[in-house]
């Protein structure tokens, strides 16, 4: 009976800890916003780092106003991780609807060469972007994929159907 009065004791515990943990998109009402990606622009570089500017647009499908103070996440380019951004920019992303935010980060200039070599012009140019949204209310998980360059668009050849 004691142990059993222990694990019920330890269970509770562990369910009150998660709930406490920050776990927002549990509370939040409506749907998670939406993060893509729709420009990386180099910036400086040296012989072991590329400065790039990534923009980011968050879209927001609910019916309430959406603070955001900052942001964290990994993009992977074609399937091989690119940088790491992080930003503390507040905005504000209006109620059905969307804003552009841009992070400064940097890369191994070695792997922007990797990415330069293993990228031709006949296939498309894809992204991956997973990260964290910070809100005023916790935090918000993100994942989303996408495509910045259709296949041929350097090339001038039409896309392949």
């Amino acid at each position: 009976m004691m142990g059993a009065m222990k694990q019920l004791t330890s269970f509770a515990g562990l369910v009150t800890a998660l709930i406490l943990s920050g776990c927002a998109s549990w509370f939040m009402k409506g749907e998670a916003p939406e993060v893509l990606v729709t420009n990386v622009t180099p910036l400086e570089a040296s012989a072991f780092e590329q400065r790039l500017q990534v923009d980011l647009r968050i879209r927001n499908p609910n019916d309430f106003d959406l603070a955001v103070t900052g942001i964290d996440f990994r993009l992977d380019l074609n399937g091989n991780r690119l940088a790491r951004g992080l930003g503390n920019k507040e905005l504000v992303v209006p109620r059905l609807s969307d804003s552009v935010t841009s992070v400064e980060t940097s890369t191994s200039t070695l792997q922007v060469v990797r990415q330069l070599l293993s990228f031709s012009g006949d296939q498309p140019l894809t992204y991956h972007v997973t990260g964290v949204l910070h809100t005023k209310e916790g935090r918000l998980p993100f994942d989303n994929t996408g495509v910045l360059l259709e296949q041929g668009a350097l090339s001038g050849s039409p896309p392949a159907r």
